[in-house]
């Protein structure tokens, strides 16, 4: 293109003579072109490198996430990493999906041999092989142990602001908490494995239950005591915390008869009336 020093009309550059004003343009140098593919070029890097940096940065986060998990099975009660305020939370759902599914084939093998027992007393058992546990209570379950955990983690919150007199956010303290607990995630994985493999004897289950929930306890608890810097005494914080588990539990406790354990005797009944 040619530039007219006169108007400034662009031209092209086959044009001798501007056609607005009519100057000589001759002796005009041509304006270089490559100048605008240079300035599309500059225009796409930025974009380009976006999408590159949120490649990379979803795979750090990833990988901080691991190195975080690994940690905290080397060190439970200690951080030295700088941890995302959604590490924990996402190790509980995590660990809550496959220990809810882990009790869901739990379930159907117990029932499943009670249906076998029953058959073998002589009682006609046709049709009971296709009761199945619903989702709708899987879900119930899900909800029931997430809404106790949540009771744990925020009793001892509670416990710990009355214990330091200090701010603190709520989760940075569960990253703690969840920290000093992860081997439960390692459990988890065992509790679900051998749950789906049918390697599910009633005491070992209820043991391995017992030994998560053990666990958790201990991660709020090494969150709640293991600072320094105490304003009150650190005995009355935990049994703050404990009081106000306690109250919950009562209130749950209705909860988990209402929802759960009532819809699961119902489909048990339902189910075995259907096939007589």
């Amino acid at each position: 293109m040619k530039k007219c020093p006169n108007c400034g009309a662009l031209m092209e550059n086959g044009v001798n003579f501007c056609t607005k004003c009519g100057n000589d343009l001759r002796s005009i140098t041509l304006e270089k072109e490559p100048e605008q593919a240079t300035t599309a070029t500059e225009k796409t890097a930025p974009v380009v490198a976006e999408v590159n940096q949120q490649h990379v940065n979803s795979g750090s986060y990833l990988q901080n996430y691991w190195e975080w998990l690994v940690e905290s099975w080397k060190h439970p009660a200690a951080s030295n990493l700088t941890a995302q305020s959604w590490y924990g939370w996402l190790t509980i759902l995590i660990e809550d999906v496959l220990f809810v599914t882990g009790l869901y084939f739990f379930a159907k093998s117990v029932i499943t041999g009670a249906i076998g027992l029953v058959n073998h007393f002589g009682v006609d058992t046709r049709g009971w092989g296709n009761f199945d546990i619903s989702f709708s209570i899987v879900f119930r379950v899900f909800l029931i142990v997430l809404i106790f955990q949540v009771i744990v983690i925020a009793s001892h919150f509670a416990a710990y602001k009355f214990i330091y007199d200090e701010q603190v956010h709520l989760l940075d303290f569960v990253n703690r908490g969840i920290h000093a607990s992860n081997l439960n995630l390692i459990l988890t994985v065992i509790f679900f494995l051998l749950m789906v493999l049918g390697l599910n004897s009633i005491r070992f289950t209820l043991f391995l239950v017992l030994l998560l929930f053990v666990l958790f306890f201990i991660g709020q608890e090494v969150a709640l005591l293991a600072n320094d810097g105490a304003r009150r005494d650190k005995a009355y914080g935990a049994l703050l915390a404990f009081g106000i588990i306690f109250v919950c539990s009562l209130i749950m406790n209705s909860l988990i008869y209402n929802s759960v354990l009532r819809s699961v005797f119902n489909q048990i009944i339902s189910g075995f009336n259907g096939s007589m």
